[in-house]
């Protein structure tokens, strides 16, 4: 895959944050905080993904027909991407919310292979 253009991300690493559904901060849930902390704070990117299942360290299953009637319960990981320092600098800002739940946080480097980046292109 040819690299086309790396605005600036040359060091890029993404940030993974594993949460569920019913995690909330106020009315809003956790994972819509933590997209909308990351836009205030100028982050490159965050995206949202849905779990169909998984297990952490408190040995919990959150199977598909478990979410079907618990919604709550459903695997969410929020994905970050920028520069190291800064996702560093985010997670210590949001280790009280993570705290909260217990929940994990894992920071590895990218290597980008074709992120292209200019005015005319919309953002989604």
């Amino acid at each position: 895959m040819k690299v086309l253009h790396r605005a600036g991300l040359e060091g890029a690493s993404l940030l993974r944050v594993y949460t569920l559904a019913g995690d909330k901060v106020g009315k809003v849930s956790f994972a819509e905080a933590l997209v909308r902390a990351a836009r205030q704070q100028g982050l490159r990117g965050a995206t949202v993904l849905p779990g169909l299942g998984g297990f952490g360290r408190h040995g919990l299953d959150h199977p598909l027909s478990v979410q079907l009637y618990r919604p709550e319960r459903q695997p969410l990981v929020v994905e970050l991407v920028d520069e190291p320092e800064p996702l560093r600098r985010f997670v210590e800002d949001q280790v009280a919310r993570l705290d909260r739940w217990g929940r994990l946080a894992t920071l590895e480097r990218l290597h980008l292979h074709a992120y292209h980046a200019t005015p005319d292109t919309p953002e989604g």
